[in-house]
């Protein structure tokens, strides 16, 4: 199975202003990601737009991004959808595009009624496919947390490689660590950048943080840090990501990360509808950001 670990960026989808996909700027914050040394790409997932954009676009984008990677590192395709027939509908979409392995969320808009439906929902998710399979827990949007006790039971299914636990709630992650621990290549990820050095040195496997996008190196300098126990370190580098996590703070953060990475001269900042672009302004603050911390030239 998918050896689920390291830096995995919830890659942006690059638009352009008709929400159609913008190939160069993807295939240049693709390349910018890996040539960093990121350990796998989270792609079309909610940092991605998954939920937003056609699925000719979605096709579109996973069929570019398979062409540039080449296979270098992990695709982990987002596959989220408010019923398991339509999730199964988009993790063949991403089996047939190429992906390594794809990432399953809760069903979204009807609410379930509990662990029995959310278990036979990854259980059916499984069984659709031969590729290995991650939780995705994001009740920030999906509006249904799913409990440490569920994710342990769905931890049981043949082919699911891991969690990406995005709560943000560190006791939750630890209780997942805890019920999960003896489980045999199953690798539990956290989606919220503040605390992928903690969760790490008390035993996650990883990240999938927002943040990487626009400084991965960062991000693979706190991995490291938390795998070799450097505290001192650590707490350095942790006062750099919250000076970048300041980014995300002037909007919608897809349209402050594309805002960004347009300011760095990888893509171009649109986002897909209703998201509105940003204020100069706001442009401004984000661009004084990214030049203290030296991600642009001065």
């Amino acid at each position: 199975m998918l050896k689920v670990e390291g830096i995995i960026p919830p890659m942006v989808t690059p638009l352009n202003a008709d929400e159609t996909i913008d190939e160069a700027g993807l295939e240049r914050q693709l390349t910018h990601l890996i040539e960093a040394g990121v350990h796998g790409i989270f792609f079309l997932g909610s940092t991605g737009e998954q939920p937003a954009l056609r699925d000719s676009e979605q096709i579109r984008a996973l069929r570019v991004a398979t062409r540039v990677n080449g296979g270098r590192i992990p695709l982990i395709v987002g596959t989220m959808a408010s019923s398991t027939a339509r999730a199964i509908d988009n993790i063949r979409a991403a089996e047939a595009g190429g992906a390594d392995a794809v990432a399953v969320a809760p069903p979204h808009y009807y609410v379930t009624n509990g662990p029995e439906e959310q278990v036979a929902h990854y259980r059916a998710c499984a069984a659709a496919t031969g590729l290995p399979m991650l939780i995705y827990n994001i009740p920030s949007t999906t509006k249904v947390m799913l409990a440490p006790e569920t994710i342990a039971r769905i931890a049981e299914i043949q082919n699911v490689a891991g969690v990406k636990d995005s709560s943000g709630d560190f006791p939750h992650v630890l209780k997942i660590l805890s019920l999960t621990r003896d489980r045999s290549g199953f690798r539990v990820l956290v989606g919220v950048p503040a605390i992928a050095g903690a969760a790490v040195m008390y035993g996650a496997a990883g990240a999938v943080p927002g943040t990487a996008n626009l400084d991965p190196r960062l991000m693979l300098d706190i991995y490291e840090s938390a795998l070799a126990r450097h505290t001192a370190a650590l707490q350095v580098l942790q006062e750099r990501l919250y000076s970048l996590m300041r980014v995300a703070s002037f909007g919608a953060p897809i349209a402050c990360f594309k805002t960004a990475l347009e300011l760095m001269g990888i893509c171009k900042h649109h986002a897909a509808s209703p998201f509105q672009p940003l204020s100069e302004e706001k442009r401004a603050a984000i661009a004084a950001i990214l030049r203290e911390l030296e991600l642009v030239g001065r």
